[in-house]
């Protein structure tokens, strides 16, 4: 009770888009709900102070959230089994929610992927385009290549070598298949960011 106490006393900022609490499902394997599991209500009287957001925004010094990002890319389709329930029944869901964290350093952009439903070219033009850094350091997170189609995998991949990364850390959404063939790709410069890995910046 006491740490639940001293949360309410100081509220924690928690940023995130406005759909966060949307009802959404996933149903490559059943019909799987996949939404936050808790209330806002329940969540906000344990301490979380909502900030939601749907622009490009720096919440700290050299620290910014992308947002909702742009899908320019012509092959970046995204995952058509997550859907929403709405009451005209279930749509596909585009994943607007989804937004990573960019920080610039003094050896460019370290970016942390949420999942990457926006693609990853997607969100890493957006980050130099917003940015005005066209140096991508490290990047670590989800890039959601696992569940979409060939012609997006083979596309990211090649768009990928092509940035010049120093480091691609890689983790949940990816896959062991593509995670593999990434670490084929970039040799040294990749590594499985699985939980517990510590990545200094």
């Amino acid at each position: 009770m006491e740490a639940v106490k001293s949360a309410r006393e100081k509220p924690i900022n928690v940023y995130a888009h406005p759909e966060l609490f949307k009802e959404g499902y996933l149903v490559r394997e059943g019909h799987k709900y996949i939404g936050v599991p808790f209330s806002k209500v329940a969540l906000e009287s344990n301490g979380a102070n909502f900030k939601f957001n749907t622009e490009f925004s720096e919440i700290a010094p050299d620290v910014f959230l992308t947002g909702e990002v742009p899908r320019v890319t012509n092959f970046e389709t995204g995952d058509t089994d997550i859907v929403l329930k709405t009451k005209d029944g279930y749509v596909q869901d585009p994943v607007t929610d989804d937004q990573s964290i960019i920080m610039k350093t003094e050896k460019g952009l370290f970016v942390i992927l949420g999942c990457s439903h926006a693609g990853i070219i997607n969100i890493l033009n957006y980050a130099v385009q917003k940015t005005g850094e066209n140096r991508i350091h490290t990047v670590i997170g989800g890039t959601h290549l696992s569940p979409v189609g060939e012609e997006q995998k083979d596309k990211s991949i090649q768009a990928l070598k092509e940035m010049n990364l120093q480091y691609l850390g890689v983790s949940h959404c990816t896959g062991l298949q593509v995670a593999n063939q990434l670490a084929h790709e970039f040799g040294d410069r990749f590594f499985y960011c699985n939980v517990g890995t510590v990545v200094e910046v």
